[in-house]
C-alpha cells in the first residue's frame, strides 16, 4: 500500500499541470507499481483525483449558457475565448485542464492494464477479478480517449476516413510519442476498449462511479450515436435501458430546495461531474433565455432544473444529478431514453420511438399531462432532438449534439453571441467545432494542429 499512495501523491501533480508535463517529469516506476488486486481497484477509485470529471469547454462554447457582464469580466483569457469560439483560445504553452484530466484517465488506465497483465493469480476468483478490473480500466480508456476525440477533433462524418483524430495512447510509456490518428482509427480503439467489458463487467457497480455493464452499453450506444451509426446506438440503448430504465418521477419531487436532485440518484448509471463550477455556478451564469422559452405549461422541469434570479427576469440552473453546485457529467437514463428514441425513430421503429419519448415526458410533466399521439416522421424526430435540447441541460452534451447536427441542413443550427456591442456567430461545420489542442501539448509531444 505504501507504493500505492506515493503513486497516488505524484499524480497530485497533474491537477497543476498538464498529462504530458507531469509524463515528462520521467518519475521512478519502481514507485508506480501496486501489489494487489485491491491497489488496482483503489487506483481506478480515484474520483477526487479526477477519473469522475468531465470536460468544462463544451460547455462554455454551447448555446446553454448565458454570462452577464460582470461575469464575462471574471473569466481567464481562455475561457472567455471558448465562450466566444475565438480561433485562438490559447496563450502561448498554455495547457487545458479538459485535456490533461481526460489523458489522466487513459493513464490510470495504461498503469492498471499494465499491472494486472503481470499479476499471477493465485485462484479462480482472483482470475475473475482481473477480467473485471481489466473491463473497469478498458471503460475509462475509452471514456479519456472519448472525451477528447469529442472536443479536439472535428465532427465525425462516416463517409470521410482520413479526418483527424486524436493520440491514442495504449501505454503508460512516457518516452512514446503518439501521433493522431484518425477519428475512425480512434473510434475503433474506443469500441474494442467498451466491448471488451460486455463478457466481465457486472450488470450494476457497486457505486456508480465504477463501471458496470450498465454503464458500459449505455456508454457503447452515445458513442455510436457521436459515430451516426443509429443501429448500434438504438441496440446498445436498448441493452443499457433492460437492465434498469427507472426514471424519477417529477411528480413526486419538491421545487423549493437550493439543489432538487440527490447525488446518485436512481436515473444516474455513470456518475461524473464537471471539472470546475466556478464561473458556471455564479449568479451571473445563466440559462439562454431562448431555452427557458421552449418549457410548455405543465412540465415541471422549469421549476426543478431552474430558479429565477432576482431582478433580472433570468434563471439559473439548479437540476444538477450531483445533489449540489457542480454539473453533472455522466451518463443517466434520461439520455440513453433519448438516444433510443432517436435511434429508434432513424431506423424506422418509430411507434417505440414516440413510446419512449411519451416514457420520459410522463415523468416530466403533472398530472394533466396527455401522450404525444399522430405524430410520425421528421416532425417526430424534431420533438425527440428538442426534448434532448430541454432534458440534458448543462451537462455538456449539447456540445456534442450541436457538432453531429452539423452533417444535417434541416436541424443545423448557428449559434450567436451579443455583448456590448460585439456580435459573435458560429455556423455550422465551422473549424472552430474542433477545440485548438493546448500548445503546451504540442510543444511536448509535436503533431498536427487543428485548422482555423
Amino acid at each position: 500500500m505504501k507504493k500505492l499512495h506515493i503513486l497516488f501523491v505524484g499524480f497530485l501533480i497533474l491537477g497543476i499541470q498538464s498529462c504530458s508535463e507531469f509524463l515528462d517529469s520521467k518519475p521512478n516506476r519502481n514507485l508506480v507499481i501496486p501489489e494487489s488486486l485491491d491497489d488496482f481497484q483503489q487506483m481506478l477509485d480515484a474520483e477526487q483525483r479526477g477519473l469522475n470529471t468531465y470536460h468544462i469547454n463544451g460547455l462554455f462554447s454551447s448555446d446553454d449558457i448565458y454570462f452577464s457582464e460582470g461575469l464575462l469580466n471574471l473569466l481567464s483569457f481562455s475561457q472567455s475565448a471558448h465562450y466566444f469560439w475565438e480561433p485562438e483560445p490559447f496563450l502561448p504553452d498554455e495547457w487545458e485542464p479538459g485535456f490533461a484530466f481526460s489523458y489522466r484517465k487513459v493513464l490510470y488506465a495504461n498503469l492498471v492494464l499494465e499491472g494486472l497483465e503481470k499479476y499471477q493469480p493465485s485462484n479462480e476468483v482472483e482470475r475473475k477479478r482481473i477480467q473485471e478490473l481489466g473491463a473497469a480500466a478498458r471503460f475509462f480508456r475509452a471514456l479519456g480517449h472519448y472525451e477528447v476525440l469529442m472536443h479536439f477533433a472535428p465532427p465525425f462524418d462516416p463517409s470521410q476516413n482520413e479526418q483527424q483524430g486524436i493520440p491514442i495512447r495504449l501505454t503508460s510509456d512516457i518516452n512514446v510519442k503518439n501521433r493522431r490518428s484518425t477519428m475512425r482509427e480512434c473510434f475503433e480503439q474506443i469500441i474494442r476498449d467498451l466491448e471488451y467489458g460486455l463478457a466481465y463487467l457486472p450488470a450494476k457497480a457497486e457505486i456508480p462511479t465504477r463501471p458496470s455493464l450498465w454503464a458500459n452499453n449505455a456508454f457503447l450506444g452515445r458513442v455510436y450515436l457521436s459515430m451516426l451509426d443509429y443501429e448500434n446506438a438504438y441496440t446498445y440503448s436498448k441493452a443499457a435501458l433492460t437492465i434498469d430504465n427507472s426514471l424519477m418521477d417529477f411528480k413526486n419531487l419538491g421545487s423549493s430546495l437550493p439543489y432538487s436532485f440527490e447525488i446518485f440518484n436512481k436515473e444516474v448509471i455513470f456518475y461524473q461531474k464537471h471539472l470546475t463550477a466556478r464561473h458556471t455556478t455564479n449568479g451571473g451564469s445563466y440559462v439562454n433565455p431562448d431555452l427557458i422559452k421552449l418549457y410548455e405549461n405543465g412540465d415541471l422541469r422549469k421549476t426543478l432544473f431552474f430558479s429565477q434570479s432576482s431582478g433580472s427576469g433570468l434563471f439559473n440552473f439548479k437540476g444538477n444529478y450531483t445533489g449540489d453546485f457542480y454539473h453533472f457529467g455522466g451518463i443517466a437514463v434520461d439520455e440513453v431514453v433519448l438516444n433510443l428514441a432517436e435511434s429508434a425513430v432513424r431506423i424506422g421503429k418509430q411507434s417505440e420511438a414516440l413510446s419512449q419519448l411519451n416514457y420520459l415526458l410522463e415523468h416530466r410533466f403533472d398530472k394533466d399531462f396527455e401522450p404525444i399521439a399522430d405524430v410520425s416522421g421528421s416532425n417526430l424526430l424534431k420533438k425527440i432532438i428538442e426534448e434532448r435540447r430541454k432534458e440534458l441541460v448543462f451537462r455538456g452534451n449539447r456540445w456534442l449534439d450541436l457538432k453531429r447536427f452539423n452533417l444535417y441542413s434541416d436541424i443545423r443550427v448557428t449559434l450567436e453571441r451579443k455583448f456590448n456591442q460585439r456580435k459573435e456567430t458560429l455556423p455550422p461545420n465551422d473549424p472552430r467545432y474542433a477545440f485548438l489542442i493546448p500548445p503546451a501539448e504540442i510543444n511536448l509531444n509535436p503533431m498536427q494542429q487543428n485548422s482555423r
